[in-house]
Parts: C-alpha cells; sequence; structure tokens
C-alpha cells in the first residue's frame, strides 16, 4: 500500500487513451465511515460504466487512522478501473498527513492523460498552517493550460467555504479564469451543487459524499464536458 497514486497513474497512462476517444471517468468524495456505502459504490462502478478511471475527491478517511486507510483500501482495489485520491481535510488529522503521504504520494500533482491535464491541489487551509492551497505551484502548472483540450482542478475544499483560505478563494478563482481552467471539482460538503459565479467564467462541482448513495459519471468528448449524477 505504497505510492498508490503513482501506481495507479500507470496504469491510466499504459491504457494509451486517444484524445479522440471519449474519456470517461467517475468521481466520488467523502467516503469517510461509509463503509456499506463504499462497498456498493465499488460494485455499481464495475458493474455498469465502462470508466477509464476514478477520482476521489478526499476525506478517505474520518481520523486519518491506518486501519481506516486499511478499510478503503480494500474496497477501493477491487475496482476494475484505476483510482486517483486526493488528500481531504479529514485524511490530514493526527498522523494522517505521514500516512496519505506514504500510501499516495504528494499532496499536490498532476498527470495528463489523452490531451487533457489533470491538477490535484491540497486546499486544507487550516491542517496545512495556511499554506494550502500553494497558489504558486498551482499557477505553475496552469502555464502549459493553452497546450490541452481541458484542464480540470481537483481538490477537496472549494472555494467558497472559509476552510480553503479566506485570501486565498480570489486569487485562486482568478487564475483559474486567466488560463481557462474546464472545472474546478471538489468534495466536503457532502452534498451535489453545480455552480458558476455571476461575475466569473469559472464552474465549480461538488460532489456528494458517497452515504448520499451516488456519483458523477463524467464523459469528454473534444473540448466538451457532459456529466450526471448517478444513483447506485
Amino acid at each position: 500500500m505504497q505510492d498508490l497514486n503513482a501506481k495507479n497513474i500507470f496504469r491510466i497512462k499504459e491504457a494509451a487513451i486517444s484524445p479522440s476517444d471519449t474519456l470517461i471517468f467517475a468521481i466520488t468524495s467523502d467516503t469517510q465511515g461509509f463503509y456499506a456505502h463504499n462497498d456498493d459504490l465499488v460494485e455499481h462502478i464495475n458493474k455498469h460504466q465502462d470508466a477509464d478511471f476514478v477520482l476521489h475527491n478526499g476525506d478517505i478517511t474520518d481520523f486519518g487512522l491506518l486501519k481506516e486507510h486499511k478499510w478503503i483500501y480494500d474496497d477501493f482495489s477491487k475496482l476494475e478501473a484505476p483510482y486517483v485520491m486526493v488528500i481531504g481535510n479529514h485524511d490530514a488529522t493526527g498522523n494522517g498527513k505521514d500516512l496519505y503521504k506514504a500510501m499516495y504520494g504528494d499532496y499536490n500533482f498532476t498527470f495528463v492523460v489523452a490531451d487533457r491535464k489533470f491538477i490535484f491541489l491540497n486546499t486544507n487551509h487550516w491542517e496545512f498552517d495556511g499554506k494550502a492551497p500553494d497558489l504558486g505551484w498551482l499557477e505553475r502548472e496552469l502555464q502549459d493550460a493553452e497546450q490541452y483540450q481541458n484542464v480540470f482542478v481537483v481538490s477537496h475544499i472549494p472555494p467558497n467555504d472559509a476552510a480553503f483560505g479566506k485570501n486565498k478563494i480570489q486569487p485562486y478563482k482568478d487564475l483559474l479564469r486567466e488560463y481557462g481552467v474546464s472545472l474546478s471539482i471538489h468534495g466536503h460538503g457532502h452534498g451535489y451543487a453545480y455552480t458558476r459565479d455571476n461575475d466569473e467564467d469559472v464552474y465549480e462541482l461538488q460532489v456528494a459524499s458517497t452515504d448520499k448513495r451516488e456519483y458523477i459519471l463524467m464523459k469528454v468528448f473534444g473540448s466538451n464536458i457532459d456529466f450526471k449524477r448517478v444513483n447506485f
């Protein structure tokens, strides 16, 4: 159970998905303590979706404990598709930061598949003493955004929450608008939401927790994005 994100990203790249293919991925979040629901989620995705991979928007665990990580690993390792996890605020409690780093890798990381760039950003401002989100790192990763058909930023806490860091909310949105990010994807709120700021060309998707018995299925074709809520 080490470097799971890197290992699963390798599997995604090994599939050699073409930019002309329709990219399909499922998104879930906040699996903390909902073990029976997580079993059902995995079974439903395996049975009903031809997903290229699965994204998890953080709060893998409730208390950042090793036994919780093992329980979630037991569930998600049954997925037929590779999966990638971003760190949530609950995952950063206690010695959870060290456990996440050992099991999954860096807090901030990226990968590119089928001419789409995925940027995974640690937005747990309070748990990282105000150092997160690292907007300097994010801007460096956005420098080449125009090279891709789509750019997605994936994190746990959304930029409408004080726990994101009040002084970082507007600079974050400014970066996304400046570099034409396709979608900002989050968890944390435990319910579904899809919003666009009135004065900002920034779309934000919040993914429900697994106890709501739903996940997002996203299909990306060309520069177009289509998604639906799936109940299980």
